[in-house]
């Protein structure tokens, strides 16, 4: 359990708002230009005479196109004459660079083109509600995000109803569709064979306890502060609620609890910890704690009963029992004092 405070609800609000550019160590944009293995290449070789060594009868202007094949597992291109040629990691520059320099002595002042006909290797996935799954091929300057969403005819629903999830490697991280839309930061440059899902989400919080409503309430808002949700709820039931006792219940990653409680240790296999924030409206600050603490997907929100509800309840109970005793014995009061 941890008590809420200013510091706390600063600290939890630093740890929510951290970009996909930092969870992801840089949104810097990774040149796609490089030849991957899969990527379909062509080469193209001219020469200073119509007497060299890629002219023929048919071909007088000294140039010989080589067939388009596939970089293959180990990386590599054959070109006639200079061989094996390693163009993984590569741009097609440098890679006419490895050629020109292996034919000369061969070829009367070779000149070299090469070019990426189908580039296979630098894609990305998208899948999801997207109007068109596949792989979406990155362009030498780079995408971001929301281009390569866009080019896959962008989503099929309205994008509050929608998280997207971003895989690379083994790490997955997953944002509001319409956080993506409103902070700049979030629309990264996506990297080659990241994955990009796009799920529909609805966002929901329960309220129960002494609030005016018991419910699961979804909600829209890509950032849902507390104070909001109560009152979505009708706030707390005066009569009933101790305002000492509201109550958040979730869980999070035992890095961010360890910030709070230093000794906190594990309670699940994803590295997470089971978290009850408590936050006190007695305290002046608590209203001001309850407009920045930020209500998360599946949350659950208990508002405690106060100690005079428990009476009251009890009160009732001994009531409703002790009121039919009475009547009961006024009822044979009254039949003694006729039959007298």
């Amino acid at each position: 359990m941890v008590n809420v405070t200013q510091s706390v609800a600063d600290l939890l609000a630093k740890m929510q708002e951290r970009p996909l550019s930092v969870a992801f160590g840089g949104g810097r944009k990774l040149s796609s230009s490089r030849i991957g293995v899969g990527d379909i290449v062509t080469v193209t070789i001219w020469e200073a005479s119509q007497n060299g060594l890629f002219s023929s009868g048919e071909n007088q202007q000294g140039a010989a196109q080589i067939p388009q094949q596939p970089v293959s597992e180990d990386g590599t291109i054959v070109v006639p004459y200079a061989g094996v040629i390693r163009v993984v990691g590569h741009t097609p520059q440098e890679v006419k660079g490895q050629i020109e320099e292996k034919l000369k002595g061969m070829a009367v002042e070779p000149q070299v083109l090469v070019n990426v006909v189908m580039n296979n290797s630098n894609t990305v996935t998208v899948t999801g509600e997207v109007a068109k799954s596949g792989l979406i091929p990155l362009l030498p300057g780079g995408n971001r995000l929301m281009e390569v969403i866009a080019t896959a005819g962008g989503p099929r629903m309205e994008s509050h109803q929608l998280a997207v999830q971003i895989t690379r490697g083994s790490r997955s991280e997953t944002i509001p569709m319409e956080k993506l839309i409103s902070d700049p930061r979030e629309n990264i440059y996506v990297q080659s064979n990241d994955v990009i899902t796009l799920i529909r989400q609805p966002r929901s919080f329960t309220v129960f306890g002494a609030s005016m409503v018991n419910a699961s309430v979804q909600f829209d808002e890509s950032e849902l502060y507390l104070n909001q949700a109560l009152a979505k709820v009708g706030g707390l039931n005066d009569d009933r609620a101790n305002a000492r006792g509201v109550f958040v219940y979730r869980r999070e990653p035992v890095g961010l609890v360890r910030k709070m409680v230093p000794t906190a240790q594990p309670m699940h296999a994803d590295g997470t910890v089971n978290v009850i924030y408590q936050i006190d409206l007695k305290e002046p600050s608590g209203f001001f704690i309850l407009k920045g603490f930020k209500v998360n997907n599946r949350d659950l929100v208990y508002i405690a009963n106060s100690s005079l509800a428990e009476i009251r309840k009890f009160s009732t109970l001994i009531s409703t029992t002790v009121s039919p005793v009475v009547q009961g014995a006024a009822v044979a009061a009254n039949v003694n004092d006729l039959s007298n």
